[in-house]
């Protein structure tokens, strides 16, 4: 008689560590996978962060190295409007740091013509008409009165900072404190002179061991006597990461902000020498 063995398969309890095994190997195996996405996901939005600082950037280095260009020396051309206004375009003492300059373009008649002649940059929401609550970077062609309306040039740039290096003593260089710094001014009151520094511990930076309320200047400096502008822009993220919290504090001109959530920040600044001013 032929005798049949019978085949042992797998118990219970083997099958169910095997699946306990093989849930741990595919558990690791997605958050593996999670992180590298969240990962790619954050890189993605740093670099598009700086895509959109470094655009803004260079269009406003370029307009401010033009402001005050004025071939026939009429005098009617230089940075016009110090301000710091709302989203609203509202001068507002808590607002942003504004410019508007002004710029002989072609036909170059010492003339300030109402259509490009003018260039204005500020912070405001985008679209006007229906905003996002989101900050981006405005920059307008034409003057405030009567010309075109605030242009969308840079997606999420939340904060705009302007301080302003002077010659008052007609040497043609900027001004320097008793320390040989350069005085960083900007305008405390909204009169459209420029009467405080931001360097108060008068150590060659402007950071958060300053007062942001600034130093008060021996008398106000009137804005055709600008040679350079340094500019601060603090960007974020267009999504949060609940994995990320950023408490940090960034100094953007005479603001400080803490923005305490899960978007990301960069902040990017830049000096620009006024070819055109006080030549």
């Amino acid at each position: 008689m032929t005798h049949i063995e019978r085949s042992k398969g797998f118990t219970l309890v083997e099958l169910m560590v095997a699946m306990v095994i093989a849930g741990l190997v595919a558990g690791a195996m997605f958050m593996s996978y999670r992180s590298q996405q969240d990962s790619y996901v954050a890189q993605q939005e740093v670099s598009s962060m700086q895509q959109n600082l470094r655009a803004a950037l260079f269009f406003m280095e370029r307009d401010l190295r033009l402001a005050g260009y004025d071939p026939r020396d009429s005098g009617n051309f230089g940075i016009t409007d110090v301000t710091r206004r709302n989203i609203n375009d509202a001068a507002d003492l808590n607002g942003n740091s504004c410019v508007e300059m002004t710029i002989d373009r072609p036909p170059e008649d010492g003339i300030l013509g109402g259509g490009d002649e003018t260039v204005y940059y500020c912070i405001y929401d985008s679209p006007v008409a229906a905003p996002d609550g989101n900050l981006d970077l405005a920059r307008r062609v034409g003057p405030r009165v009567g010309g075109g309306g605030r242009q969308l040039l840079s997606q999420n740039i939340i904060a705009m900072g302007l301080a302003y290096a002077f010659d008052n003593n007609g040497d043609k260089i900027p001004d320097v404190s008793a320390g040989g710094n350069i005085i960083w001014a900007f305008d405390s009151n909204n009169d459209n002179l420029l009467d405080s520094s931001l360097d108060t511990n008068d150590d060659g930076n402007i950071d958060l061991l300053d007062n942001p309320a600034g130093t008060a200047l021996p008398s106000p400096v009137a804005l055709n006597r600008i040679v350079a502008v340094r500019i601060w822009l603090l960007a974020r993220s267009d999504r949060q990461d609940q994995k990320h919290l950023d408490n940090t504090t960034y100094v953007v001109g005479n603001r400080r902000i803490t923005p305490n959530n899960g978007f990301r920040h960069r902040l990017l600044t830049s000096i620009v020498r006024c070819r055109n001013l006080l030549i």
